[in-house]
């Protein structure tokens, strides 16, 4: 394997970062005693992960036409 190191250069725009977003319950899809599924209004959608990073953070979304490459 290639060891990389980080190149101030590229500066945050040469990372990805990848966010798993979940309510609080959600554990019991995936407990090992008396697992229970998790109902569509109880998971996180898109659309409200979006608008939690943007409200938050203040985050700017590009769509991936914008992406810078």
């Amino acid at each position: 394997t290639i060891c990389f190191r980080y190149d101030p250069s590229t500066g945050i725009y040469g990372m990805d970062f990848f966010v798993v977003l979940e309510r609080p319950g959600y554990r019991v899809g995936r407990r090992r005693r008396c697992k229970a599924r998790v109902g569509i209004q109880h998971r996180v959608t898109k659309d409200d992960a979006m608008k939690w990073f943007q409200v938050k953070y203040e985050g700017v979304i590009l769509n991936k036409s914008q992406a810078i490459v």
